[in-house]
């Protein structure tokens, strides 16, 4: 199992979108309690978020294939019942969902991280390709798009929907590599999950930074505070 990147021979990066690169704005609590508001419910978006964060981590939805397996459909179905289930008094769920279904499909409602630009910025310096991971669906692509911060810098964008299965499976980073055209060891994968961006990128291949900002749990194995000491630990490699 490959652990620590040997930077040397790291010729390419796959970086996490949500919870790594960007986060939404408002944040999704407060935009789904937004959406029940317009029909005349008043909701907490403390209770909103635990119920959102339930959902969100069940497989509610699988594709065909069985678990992580997914498709522009799936992921479809598998966020109306998110919404459904973070907001289960709104009396017209349907509405609820296609309002924020487009809400998160609209770049100005997500925002990069402070340390995104500079953290890009060096890796291209570094001449490392740059892929944009993500379990996301086809909206991810409009809304790097409109970002140019992430726009300008990003060689390939590789979402879930469109591989046909969610992160950790294999597939999605073999189908990572073949984007960027590297072999497994030769790319490292960094993110905030570490089931999803680290254990499964390792058991694929690939080497694995976690990301653990300020606050958050520590992880096991090499992890940094932000991107921008990703830059750092390439320089420092012996």
């Amino acid at each position: 199992m490959n652990t620590r990147p040997k930077w040397e021979r790291i010729q390419g990066i796959v970086l996490d979108a949500v919870g790594t690169l960007i986060e939404p704005t408002p944040p999704v609590a407060v935009a789904y309690a937004r959406a029940a508001e317009r029909q005349g419910v008043t909701l907490d978006p403390g209770v909103v978020r635990g119920r959102f964060r339930e959902a969100f981590r069940a497989d509610l939805v699988q594709g065909s294939d069985g678990p992580l397996s997914t498709d522009e459909g799936v992921e479809g179905r598998r966020w109306r019942e998110i919404v459904a289930r973070a907001l289960p008094e709104v009396p017209d769920p349907s509405r609820a969902f296609d309002e924020l279904w487009d809400h998160f499909a609209r770049p100005e409602n997500w925002r990069a991280f402070p340390d995104v630009p500079p953290a890009l910025a060096a890796i291209h310096e570094a001449g490392l390709r740059v892929c944009i991971g993500s379990n996301f669906d086809s909206r991810l692509h409009g809304v790097v798009a409109g970002l140019p911060e992430l726009a300008s810098l990003v060689d390939a964008i590789v979402v879930s929907s469109e591989v046909g299965y969610r992160k950790p499976h294999e597939s999605f980073f073999r189908a990572v590599c073949e984007r960027l055209g590297l072999p497994p060891d030769r790319v490292v994968s960094v993110g905030d999950d570490f089931e999803n961006d680290v254990a499964g990128a390792r058991r694929a291949g690939l080497y694995a930074v976690a990301l653990s900002r300020p606050g958050e749990a520590p992880v096991d194995g090499p992890s940094v505070p932000d991107l921008a000491a990703l830059a750092g630990l390439r320089r420092a490699e012996p």
